[in-house]
Parts: C-alpha cells; structure tokens; sequence
C-alpha cells in the first residue's frame, strides 16, 4: 500500500522571502527576511491587522512574481514520486482577498504560480490541490485523506483538536518546539534525511 504525503503551500512550498523584501522596499519600511517578521513589524505600528491584510493581499497576489519555491522542495517531491507517494496540497487559503484589497482571486493566481514552479509535473491531477477557507476545513481534508505526513510552517494547525493523530507532522522553518510530536526541520532536505532514516 502506498504512502501519502500532504504539503501546505504558503510559507511552505512557496518562499515568499524576496516578495517579503520587495514589499518592504516598495513601502519604504526597515527589511524583513520573511512573512513572520513582517506580520510581527506591521501589527506593532497598528492594534489592527488592516496593514498586515493589504501586506498580505499583495504578496499573495502581485508578489508571487517574487516568490520562489522552497529550499529543497522539488528534490523532496520528486524523491517522494520516485518512491511512489501520492502527494497532495493542502492549503488554508480563502478564494479572494478582502473586499477593501480588491477581492482578487487568489486560486487561479496559486494554480498559475504552481504551474510555473514546476510543482505541476507532480500536481498534474487538480483533484490532488485543496484550498479550505479556514483552518478547521484544512485539517478535515488532511483527516479524511488519511495522510501518512504533513508539513506545515504553522504548529496551531498540528494543534487543531481534529488532526489526525496516525500523521507524521514536519514543522518547517523551525528549530525547536514544545509539541514532541513534532519533527523541527529548517528545510526541505532535513525531511529528506529524516525519511530515509525511517521517519
């Protein structure tokens, strides 16, 4: 029986650090390396989250000519085809940006970029790419996919009271963690080495 490996898209298989540093530059604010420091600059300036959401709005949108895939991502995804996992895409990711940043849709902008990538070679079939409007929604995919793994940027998915609990869990981006089910890799290629030591 084949495994099942499931990947979250932004933040994970997309790296959006140089859309990051164009945004900053564009605005003339102080750099930023990643979306968790600017998300942390901009609600510092603001209780509201209305500058992170046109922030936000833009590198899911303009800024994906920015973006590159993931460090070591497509040597994980095609070493996984290779060993014959089915692979999916589970994104949180609601259909358009907010009212007041246009409401762009932003599904048809993610399946370009995927396209473009090289990500599609191994996501030819539609059927295997889910965006869920909430997190809730995501993690009930993730269940009733029976994935074997899963790799997130974000631990609050891994602590959704829903996720499966048979599921191998790869935080990414993150050295350390409470949660002692998590596997903290820096990139894709620790969780390379990880499963050839039979994680």
């Amino acid at each position: 029986m084949s495994k099942s490996f499931g990947f979250d898209l932004d933040n994970t298989l997309i790296d959006y650090s140089g859309a990051v540093k164009e945004f900053c530059r564009m605005n003339y604010l102080p750099p930023c390396n990643n979306i968790g420091m600017l998300k942390a600059m901009l609600r510092k300036f603001s209780n509201s989250d209305y500058d992170w959401q046109l922030a936000q709005s833009w590198l899911y949108t303009s800024g994906l000519e920015f973006a590159q895939l993931g460090v070591g991502s497509i040597d994980l995804i095609s070493y996984l085809s290779k060993e014959g996992y089915q692979l999916y895409i589970v994104s949180h990711k609601t259909s358009h940006t907010p009212k007041f940043c246009g409401q762009i849709p932003l599904h048809d902008l993610a399946i370009n970029w995927i396209r473009k990538s090289g990500l599609s070679d191994y996501f030819q079939d539609q059927q295997r790419i889910y965006f869920e409007p909430t997190r809730e929604s995501k993690v009930r995919i993730i269940r009733n996919l029976s994935l074997d793994y899963f790799v997130d940027d974000l631990e609050e998915v891994f602590e959704e009271p829903n996720f499966p609990s048979h599921t191998k869990k790869f935080l990414i981006h993150k050295s350390e963690s409470q949660n002692s089910t998590l596997k903290c890799v820096i990139d894709f290629n620790s969780i390379r080495e990880i499963l050839a030591n039979g994680f």
